[in-house]
């Protein structure tokens, strides 16, 4: 591979006490925790709203949401006012109303927000990150902070400076779980427009069966959104593509799109209750659910989970069962007992200035496939924003002082 040296000089565009990059639900938790305890904050997202996978992926439901409280509760409350909370199993959401939702908290909040921003790279002196420069319409620019939050999901801040991190399994990102990608629906069957939606695996494998092919996943969803007309699928499951790699993303999502339309196409043949059912909308995101898992202080395993571990420095309680989509078209199911998430999880092993959030957090292929949910990623943000508030404001470290016997 051959470089080019290039020198830019990069206008200054303001400092705050926090940057947080990427505003899906761990963003969003972080900046509103922070902001709310007194931070000046600076909100980065690459799509053109809030929300992440609530808001560009048409993630349905908020999966680990039912033991939350904090600021997570009151979304919910907000949006059960507005008739776009309940749905499928009672947890699911309205996408257009949680995006107004939180563009009103961020402006109450006093959080400065940029979208339709691509993050570039860090400012750093060797591994304590000063702030980041981005890209968007005005250039490229940069921004100074004392702490910078890495909701990216994919860890691209942390990777980017120079943070270790571990990917996948024995075969490295051919391990990873399979990505989706979700798509709205109208015409949904009226006896199956229900609360519980309709798990309609064994209808979809039987189509495929009748023009001779084989479903790509064994467990779809069919799943009413509250107070609309339509429904979203998780159906589509593209395995061993690399989710660290533009050109094998791209692939992917177009073999998304392909089964998208294969799928609805086969559907409706085979079965007239399906025959009015049309794709609406594929999302603009395509869904990932494991990439890098950026190595902390602390890693989460599978024991931890399975013996409900508490944390002096717990920031996030998980009860979700770990929840593997594997490469055999399946789902691997382990149940956990109710565990947390500890801040040393998000602490990047040997830098300062910088706090990972969300999936991409420190823990085990198979711990990560539990706490992965958004309903979790939101609350763990919400902690990390919080946490760094008490480090500016009232002087308490985000890491815990070494214990001089540890070091003997």
């Amino acid at each position: 591979m051959e470089f080019m040296t290039e020198y830019l000089a990069t206008p200054i565009k303001g400092t705050y006490d926090l940057i947080v990059v990427g505003a899906g639900p761990a963003g969003c938790g972080a900046a509103l925790a922070a902001a709310r305890n007194g931070l000046s904050v600076l909100l980065i997202e690459k799509a053109n709203c809030l929300g992440g996978a609530w808001g560009v992926g048409f993630m349905n439901p908020l999966f680990d949401s039912e033991n939350k409280g904090g600021i997570l509760r009151e979304l919910i409350d907000d949006l059960t006012k507005e008739g776009a909370w309940g749905g499928f199993r009672g947890i699911s959401i309205h996408y257009e109303t949680m995006k107004l939702l939180l563009d009103r908290k961020m402006a109450e909040a006093g959080v400065t927000v940029l979208t339709n921003t691509n993050f570039a790279r860090t400012v750093r002196d060797g591994k304590t990150v000063h702030g980041v420069i981005v890209e968007n319409i005005e250039g490229r620019s940069a921004y100074f902070s004392e702490y910078v939050v890495d909701a990216t999901g994919d860890g691209n801040v942390c990777a980017e400076a120079g943070c270790a991190y571990d990917i996948g399994g024995e075969r490295g990102y051919r391990d990873c779980q399979a990505m989706t990608l979700m798509f709205l629906v109208s015409g949904i069957p009226e006896k199956y427009n229900v609360r519980e939606g309709l798990m309609f695996g064994q209808i979809l494998a039987r189509a495929y069966e009748k023009f001779g092919k084989e479903s790509p996943f064994q467990n779809p969803y069919i799943i009413p959104v509250p107070n609309a007309g339509f429904g979203v699928v998780q159906f589509t499951h593209m395995y061993e593509y690399n989710p660290l790699s533009a050109t094998d993303v791209a692939k992917a999502t177009a073999e998304g799109r392909r089964q998208m339309m294969e799928g609805m196409k086969f559907l409706k043949a085979y079965d007239d209750d399906f025959r009015d059912m049309d794709v609406v909308f594929s999302a603009p995101v395509l869904g990932i659910r494991e990439s890098r898992r950026i190595r902390c202080d602390y890693t989460l395993t599978l024991d931890d989970l399975l013996s409900g571990k508490h944390f002096d420095d717990g920031v996030c309680e998980v009860a979700f069962n770990v929840d593997v989509h594997k490469n055999d078209k399946g789902q691997k199911l382990i149940q956990v007992k109710p565990y947390q998430i500890p801040l040393a999880a998000m602490l990047p092993v040997g830098y300062e200035g910088i706090v990972v959030a969300g999936r991409c957090i420190s823990g085990t292929q198979e711990a990560m496939a539990s706490y992965r949910v958004t309903a979790d990623c939101f609350t763990m943000g919400e902690g990390a924003g919080r946490a760094i508030a008490e480090a500016l404001r009232g002087g308490k470290p985000l890491r815990k002082p070494a214990d001089p016997e540890e070091q003997n």
